[in-house]
Formats: C-alpha cells, sequence, structure tokens
C-alpha cells in the first residue's frame, strides 16, 4: 500500500541468520517495485556481542517482575538464556525486587555504554531514509534494537510497529522511546505503557494488520471438494483443531491430540461420534506428527500432515479453506483462534494443569478470556469441553455473537469498515510528514566507562567465536554419523540383494 501510494519503500532483512529471502517476498518486491536489502553484519563484533549478553540479562530480570508472578516458565526459559553472573546476582537471597530493578537499571547503563547503536550511524547516513520502521524488535538476538537507537541519535524519524499479540508482554523490554509505537488495541497500548513504560503520547492504535487478509478472502471450493481432498465426509460438521507452539517444558502435542478425539468419540453426543475431526499441525512443530497414525478413527484427518505456514498465496488459501469450512474451531494457545474469530467461529479450548504454564501461565492468554469481551469458549474438564462442542454443533450456542465481538475490540477496534493496513500506512504518513526529532545526544558519561569494558567486549566476542566453531563442528559431526549410517544400511542392502541373489541362482546339477 506505502508503494502504490508513491512512497519509496525498502524491505531491510537483518544479516542473522542468513541473507536469502523467502521466495514470496521476492515476489512482492517485484510486484510492487519494492526493493530488498540486508543490514551490515554485526555477529562477532566485540561491542554489538557484549550489549547481546546484557540483554540477555535484562530479559531475564524483566520476569521477576509483579506482572509475572503467575508465569513461572517465561521466567524459567529466560533463565537458560541469561548469562550465568547476571542469575547468580539475581537470585541472591535477600536482594529482592529493589535489589533486581537495580541490577537492571545497571544493565542498562552498561548497554548504553557499548554504544553499539554508532555501528550503525554510517549505514544510515548511507541510506537518508526518512522514515525507519522497525519490527519485531523486541526479540532476542537482534539488530533493530541498535538501529532504533542510531536513529534516535541521529534524528531520524522512527516507528516501533508491534508486530504480534504475545511481543509486548512476552519478548524483551524497551529501554528506551522509540518516535512513535503502533500497536493493534487498546490492551497493547495498555501494556506498552504499564510493562515498557512508555509515553501513552507516542502510541497509535491501528489494528492488526496481519489479520487483514481474512477479512476480505473467500474460500477456493466448496466443502465437497475440501472433504474430498483432505479425507473427511462432507455431509458431517468438521471440527478443526489448530496446534500451538507451547512453552518448552510442555507435554507433547500429539498424545493429547489423540485423547481428546477419544473422548469426542466416547462422549455420549451422537454428532461428535460421527463429525469430522481435521488436525492442522503447528508449522514449527510438524516433525512431531510423523508417526501418528488415526486410522483407528473415523472420519479424521491430519491436513497438511507436517503443518505449513501460511505465508503466501497457496498456502493461505487452503489455510483459509479449512477454517471457513469448520463449524469450530479447538486449540490451546495459538493465534490461529484469533484468525478463527475473524470468520466469525466459535473457538473453544481445554484448561488442564499440564498445560498451564502455555496458556494461564502467559499474559497474553488472557486477553482471550476478558471478561469484557471474551473470545474463547472454555472447560476445565475434557467432559465439561465435550458438552460446550456438541451445544455449538447442534446450533445451540448460548453467545453466538463471541467471535465477533472479539474481533471488534482487539483485531479491528476503531471504525467499522476500515483496515488495519490503512490505518497503519496512515500513521507512517503522518510521521513522515511531521519534523524529524531533535537528535538524542549519547550521554558524557558513557565515554568514561567504556574503556572499562574493553575487556569484556573482547571476551563476548571470543565467546560467540567458540559458540559459533563448536556448532560448525557439531554439524560436521552429525553429517559424517549420517554419512556413516547411509552408507551402513546401503552396505547391509547391497548383501542382502546379493544373499537374495544367490537362493535364486539354480542348483549347480553335475
Amino acid at each position: 500500500m506505502l508503494a502504490a501510494r508513491g512512497h519509496e519503500v525498502e524491505l531491510v532483512k537483518e544479516h542473522l541468520g542468513g541473507t536469502a529471502w523467502p521466495p514470496f517476498v521476492v515476489s512482492l518486491a517485484e510486484t510492487c517495485g519494492i526493493g530488498l536489502s540486508v543490514t551490515p553484519k554485526m555477529a562477532k563484533n566485540p561491542w554489538w556481542e557484549l550489549a547481546n549478553r546484557l540483554r540477555r540479562a535484562r530479559f531475564y530480570l524483566r520476569f521477576f517482575e509483579p506482572h509475572y508472578r503467575e508465569s513461572q516458565a517465561l521466567l524459567t526459559r529466560a533463565r537458560k538464556r541469561a548469562p550465568t553472573p547476571a542469575v547468580r546476582l539475581a537470585e541472591v537471597p535477600g536482594v529482592g525486587i529493589r535489589g533486581r530493578r537495580l541490577l537492571a537499571a545497571t544493565i542498562d547503563a552498561l548497554d548504553r555504554t557499548t554504544r553499539s547503536a554508532s555501528l550503525f550511524h554510517a549505514y544510515l547516513r548511507e541510506r537518508r531514509p526518512d522514515v525507519v520502521i522497525l519490527t519485531p524488535l523486541v526479540v532476542l538476538k537482534t539488530t533493530q534494537l541498535d538501529i532504533a537507537r542510531a536513529a534516535c541519535e541521529l534524528g531520524i524519524r522512527n516507528m516501533f510497529a508491534v508486530a504480534s499479540w504475545d511481543h509486548l508482554s512476552s519478548k524483551g523490554e524497551l529501554t528506551f522511546q522509540p518516535q512513535q509505537i503502533t500497536v493493534w488495541n487498546d490492551v497493547q497500548r495498555r501494556e506498552a505503557v504499564e510493562l515498557h513504560g512508555m509515553d501513552p503520547d507516542r502510541i497509535t492504535v491501528t489494528g492488526a494488520q496481519l489479520f487483514d487478509v481474512w477479512f476480505e478472502k473467500q474460500p477456493s471450493t466448496t466443502k465437497e471438494a475440501f472433504c474430498a481432498r483432505v479425507g473427511l465426509r462432507p455431509e458431517r460438521p468438521i471440527v478443526l483443531y489448530v496446534c500451538s507452539s507451547l512453552l518448552e517444558g510442555s507435554p507433547p502435542e500429539p498424545p493429547f491430540v489423540m485423547q481428546w478425539i477419544r473422548h469426542l468419540r466416547d462422549s455420549s453426543h451422537p454428532i461428535l461420534k460421527e463429525c469430522g475431526v481435521l488436525v492442522r499441525p503447528h508449522y514449527q512443530h510438524g516433525a512431531s506428527w510423523e508417526g501418528v497414525d488415526f486410522s483407528g478413527f473415523n472420519n479424521v484427518a491430519c491436513w497438511p500432515p507436517l503443518g505449513d505456514a501460511p505465508v503466501d498465496a497457496r498456502s493461505k488459501t487452503d489455510y483459509f479453506d479449512s477454517m471457513y469450512h469448520a463449524s469450530a474451531i479447538v486449540g490451546l494457545n495459538t493465534s490461529a483462534m484469533i484468525e478463527a474469530a475473524i470468520l466469525n467461529r466459535p473457538v473453544h479450548t481445554v484448561l488442564l494443569p499440564e498445560f498451564r504454564d502455555s496458556q494461564e501461565g502467559t499474559l497474553h492468554f488472557h486477553y482471550l478470556l476478558d471478561p469484557a469481551a471474551p473470545l474463547l469458549r472454555t472447560a476445565r474438564s475434557l467432559d465439561d469441553h465435550v458438552h460446550q462442542l456438541a451445544d455449538v454443533l447442534e446450533d445451540r450456542d448460548p453467545d453466538p455473537d463471541r467471535s465477533a465481538r472479539f474481533v471488534r475490540t482487539f483485531v479491528r477496534p476503531g471504525p467499522v469498515g476500515i483496515a488495519a493496513t490503512a490505518r497503519f500506512v496512515e500513521a507512517v504518513e503522518a510521521l513522515g510528514a511531521g519534523p524529524s526529532p531533535a537528535p538524542l545526544p549519547v550521554p558524557v558519561w558513557t565515554h568514561v566507562i567504556r574503556p572499562i569494558l574493553v575487556p569484556f567486549a573482547r571476551a563476548a566476542a571470543r565467546r560467540a567465536i567458540r559458540i559459533e566453531e563448536e556448532a560448525i563442528r557439531l554439524k560436521t559431526v552429525r553429517i559424517r554419523e549420517h554419512r556413516e549410517k547411509k552408507q551402513a544400511a546401503l552396505e547391509e542392502r547391497r548383501r542382502q540383494q546379493a544373499a537374495a541373489k544367490a537362493l535364486r541362482r539354480p542348483a549347480d546339477v553335475s
């Protein structure tokens, strides 16, 4: 939309993780005349590696705050990624919340002292952008934080565009003020203020851009043709189970899904004994579904078999069709629940103790339970869940407008009929038409402290090199072992073929 309105747009990919663009992005760039480039390489730069270590420590300290008292799994996850000295200091007996906040403030000061943002000054001066938009920004090990700070230091207009519904509550914490922040809704506005200390005057609510496609999309096929494709009976209602990317340490999802299907089939409701069940694996965990056998169930299918990320026209169409032809959606904690709500499908979940960390143990999951506009139909047991599901499938839904109310507040707040993308583009254009911000000076005290950090920066770079070398070594070992195993299997197969050939050879009759 920005390109169509005459703006010059350049998409920039971080050098971390490779330089290749996905095919659907290349297609977008070619179609719309958008430039593609890659940021300067920062990996193993001493100052950037030190800043990255400090940010991991800061990320860990975030989850000691009162907001996360019930989110121990998030703290455990962050602890595994944090530098050992930070963990030891944070866990000193009696340190308390004030001590940890003092430690966090010290880390923030050391992060600024690295002046890693200055590594991107020349890059931004060369590009001369009118506006720099950064997303997702709050993830770990990213140069986006440094680019954002560099833009502030150089007086370049800058915007942080929140990418997902959980990013402000489960990712990193912002320790500086971007010039402008775009959020989906009032919930994220509150998160930006209360969890990140952002100035409310810098925040603009636009709605969720990434979901705009589902408001206008139409099914590509009839239910009969869709069922023939995936292997379900078209005369029965379909329940779509959407898999989640659960927190580390959660039980694997396939056994639960099998238990859930058995509960449907063993229930007292005839409609659940015969309804179609379509399981959609999460694209990041497709391998966990290899070997899962649904043959013992009638009218059950797993499609796509190993999951599929809806990123291009084909995959989005397949994904949309699976939601459109379903009568109800079931899952644990996934953005697919929000997408299903846009299609006005009833969305169900089961709140079981073994999945608490990935559901009620996260802040963003509670937004689907907000009493003012709840999305989820929840149950504390599979027995209660099947009764709720049967009511929906048998047209006894006590709250048929639930999904639509949620969408109006969480996905597309504001004027009816205006897409979030249009509101976002207007925010970008308004920022670009306004004056540039005053350059943010680098504090003088950082020049005094920085020489003290030189040996720590060098050590951080050496550590990064050791980690990379070890990763290469392990990859080499895995490749060698795979080749040796393959060679051994090939030799065994040749031996078996030779033995079989010998048995088939006619006996030598003298």
